[in-house]
């Protein structure tokens, strides 16, 4: 079983830090590249959790969410996508709920953390329920 709690996102990469750096980019083509940066960050998951109970149902394209809970019962998740622009939604919600607790991730405002960011607004509607499907998954696990 891997240790997620290593990744970037939750630790020196936050949700706030994902607020600042997008909402600072001029245009959505900027913003997008700066997504697609943040993707690339995501510790790549090894192709033991590529596996059908870890796909993320409702997703358009191959996604995958594995999880640890480590003894504080803090939850650090493992993503992955085949595709750039949703690779990139993850980080930007891994950097949200990264080393949350439960509780905490129940509490947090997911559609107000993304309206902020903006995408909702400018997602397909197909991207939009994929990522809806990603936020699902991490409030049941």
């Amino acid at each position: 079983m891997t240790d997620f709690s290593s990744s970037p996102f939750g630790n020196t990469i936050t949700s706030t830090d994902v607020l600042t750096l997008l909402t600072a980019q001029a245009g959505w083509q900027n913003k997008y590249r700066q997504l697609i940066q943040l993707g690339n960050k995501i510790p790549a998951l090894s192709d033991d959790y590529k596996i059908a109970e870890n796909q993320i149902k409702g997703c358009e394209s191959q996604a995958w969410l594995a999880l640890h809970c480590d003894n504080d019962g803090r939850l650090w998740f493992g993503l992955d996508s085949d595709a750039r622009i949703v690779k990139g939604l993850m980080a930007a919600l891994l950097a949200a709920v990264n080393g949350k607790t439960r509780a905490e991730i129940a509490a947090f405002d997911v559609d107000d953390y993304f309206a902020q960011l903006g995408f909702m607004q400018q997602l397909s509607p197909s991207r939009g329920n994929g990522l809806k499907a990603v936020i699902a998954a991490i409030k049941a696990a």
